[in-house]
């Protein structure tokens, strides 16, 4: 009776709680850095760099395995989270919604970008469960996530893709990527250590069906061929990966000093 009640409030509250997230407008003319879970954002002591950026966005697990020894390198800034709203620590979850954590961490915006059954199908499991009547629940404009969708046939893209996908297609006056090699190096310690190793991580892909790696980098690149910013910096590891395969494209880049 109790998980009725629930599901039925949360229907009702869902349509208040909803909006719509318009990267175009958001993101006008604003700095932007985009964080994410691979190793390569250890590299280097960027986390005051990071924390001077007008949005700070980070991926799914990134609060929920928040070290405070991270600082340095990640900074502690997360305007924007993107999250899979499944809340499962391994297999691909992104841990609990919990907003009194996310408040901590300043964030302004919960993201789940998928504007189609699925998608609202996640957002009322969450509503149904925290019959949250407070904060609110941001999703892509229908049209933004079927150009997104597009690209990838029958995979899904990756959180972390629809994030870089909307800074890169949004009049951003800058924008700092870090934390991304596309599964060629490991995750970084702490993120998902059940499947940092490299033919784990490989095999947990290919067993869940969803990611299209090789497809999510390409798209990735026709982004940044295609950006009208002129500013983007990078960290080493991802620069040398995109010199490797597209020294062109790399021209446009910057390594983040």
């Amino acid at each position: 009776m109790i998980k009725i009640l629930k599901a039925v409030i949360g229907l009702i509250i869902m349509p208040f709680r909803i909006r719509i997230f318009r990267p175009d407008k958001i993101f006008y003319n604003k700095k932007i850095a985009v964080v994410g879970p691979a190793d390569s954002a250890f590299d280097h002591q960027n986390g005051n760099l990071i924390d001077t950026y007008d949005f700070v966005i980070r991926l799914n697990k990134a609060l929920v395995a928040w070290n405070p020894d991270n600082k340095k390198y990640l900074g502690t800034k997360t305007d924007i989270l993107f999250h899979n709203f499944y809340e499962n620590m391994d297999s691909g979850g992104g841990g609990p919604l919990d907003w009194n954590l996310f408040k901590k961490f300043g964030v302004q915006f919960l993201i789940q970008p998928r504007y189609d059954k699925k998608g609202f199908q996640l957002m009322f499991n969450y509503f149904k469960k925290y019959v949250n009547t407070k904060e609110i629940i941001y999703v892509f404009p229908k049209s933004f996530y079927n150009e997104v969708i597009d690209k990838f046939q029958n995979y899904h893209p990756t959180r972390g893709f629809y994030a870089l996908n909307s800074v890169l297609k949004a009049d951003c006056s800058e924008i700092l990527i870090t934390g991304f090699t596309f599964f060629k190096t490991p995750y970084a310690k702490g993120y998902r250590d059940n499947i940092r190793d490299m033919e784990a991580n490989k095999k947990h892909i290919k067993n869940q069906g969803l990611h299209n790696v090789e497809m999510e980098y390409y798209n990735f690149l026709q982004l940044l061929e295609k950006t009208s910013i002129d500013k983007i910096l990078v960290d080493q590891k991802l620069y040398a990966i995109i010199e490797n395969d597209s020294p062109q494209i790399a021209k446009k880049l910057k390594i983040i000093n």
